[in-house]
């Protein structure tokens, strides 16, 4: 016989987007997290984009991407208005809202969760105005797992908001926010931090003295990857160069063209499943400043070089890195480079950046924030089913 536990949830919903691949990576990371805390439950996954069709949310990546790529000044003006301005914020987060919640509420209705947590800022303004319009109760939860919280990310109407930062209210812009938040812990997988740098040297066949840096770009390669890793190449001392190049096949097939003539002190990589391995052999990690891969970092942990930061949220998660000692900002390519000479050289800042790392990840584990939202659903579910039970007794009392 099976016992259920009413303060558990049986049917979870994440929201997320494949809008990259950091929003999926964390609803990953959270559906592993809630499988060990909750072994009876059942984790069903949603993107957001696709509410709207498939049609839809293949046309929505390509414009982003493309936005990001050809035009990422229009981005970066979107970002800081919509940062800066609560006129626009509102505005945009009601039009979001309302333009996912029809679909998404067609999609609740027919498999009644228990909890709901969103990974995706549009997911999160679609409950909002479930909550709203259509007097949706069941818990609501945002896990932001980003350096940088948007006003886009944030809903009077959602119980709780997960963020990587104590100081996230001074962005999120809305009155109340701080009783709502949460500090959370990176929502990643468990492998991340799990390996001494030597045993995932000897791993993968990298040097067992050699400085190695890890440059990676995301899921689809983003950033001025090759440029850079050109530039690390001629460095003297010389260090040696990992790449992660995700889906981006044409940076894949550029880049081992390269490596072919690098001496081996260049390794390349398309999509992986070993990136915490690969995080555990490197002594610092280059990134665009967005998205999980930082988070990845950050638990391992590792130095994060911000190179060519991505518009809007690489900026603006860079900055909040900066200011923990947690990362380090280069612009252009000779930014990176004579960042990686002072990382290679200095062991003091070295060594400062390793202890930021280790003092922002102590005691941030996925499940003590899985524990969170248990209690909030075990007070939520309780309440109920006394207001059930206080119902059912005065029932009888009228009937004697």
């Amino acid at each position: 016989m099976t016992v259920v536990d009413d303060n558990v949830p049986e049917r979870v919903l994440i929201i997320s987007a494949e809008m990259g691949e950091g929003h999926n990576a964390a609803a990953s990371a959270l559906t592993e997290a809630i499988q060990e805390s909750w072994p009876q439950c059942k984790v069903e996954k949603l993107d957001t984009m696709e509410l709207r069709g498939e049609r839809f949310a293949r046309a929505a990546r390509w414009a982003y991407g493309f936005q990001l790529k050809v035009a990422p000044w229009t981005y970066e003006l979107f970002y800081d208005r919509l940062s800066r301005s609560d006129r626009f914020a509102g505005g945009a987060k009601s039009a979001v809202g309302a333009f996912f919640g029809r679909q998404l509420a067609k999609v609740i209705d027919r498999r009644q969760p228990d909890l709901v947590i969103s990974t995706y800022p549009f997911g999160s303004a679609a409950l909002d105005w479930m909550r709203e319009k259509r007097g949706f109760s069941t818990i609501t939860v945002t896990y932001c797992p980003a350096f940088h919280v948007h006003p886009l990310w944030v809903y009077p109407h959602i119980d709780l908001h997960f963020v990587m930062y104590d100081s996230a209210g001074e962005h999120a812009r809305m009155r109340g926010f701080e009783e709502t938040m949460r500090l959370g812990a990176p929502p990643v997988h468990r492998g991340f931090g799990a390996m001494s740098r030597g045993e995932a040297r000897e791993l993968l066949g990298l040097p067992a003295d050699g400085f190695v840096v890890l440059m990676t770009g995301g899921a689809w390669g983003l950033g001025d990857i090759a440029q850079g890793v050109e530039a690390l190449l001629k460095m003297e001392p010389p260090v040696h160069v990992v790449t992660v190049c995700g889906k981006n096949a044409t940076l894949e097939a550029e880049l081992r063209t390269a490596a072919a003539g690098s001496g081996g002190r260049l390794v390349v990589y398309g999509y992986v499943s070993t990136m915490p391995e690969l995080m555990a052999a490197s002594n610092v990690v280059v990134t665009n400043g967005a998205g999980v891969t930082v988070l990845e970092a950050l638990r391992t942990p590792r130095p994060v070089v911000a190179f060519a930061p991505l518009a809007g949220h690489g900026t603006a998660s860079t900055t909040e890195m900066v200011r923990r000692n947690l990362a380090v900002e280069a612009r252009d390519v000779p930014g990176l480079v004579e960042q990686i000479r002072r990382l290679s050289t200095d062991a003091d800042l070295l060594h400062t950046m390793e202890l930021a790392g280790e003092s922002w990840v102590e005691g941030r584990d996925l499940q003590h924030s899985i524990g969170e939202i248990q209690a909030l659903y075990a007070l939520r579910h309780g309440a109920l089913n006394m207001t059930a039970d206080n119902i059912k007794v005065d029932q009888t009392a009228c009937r004697q």
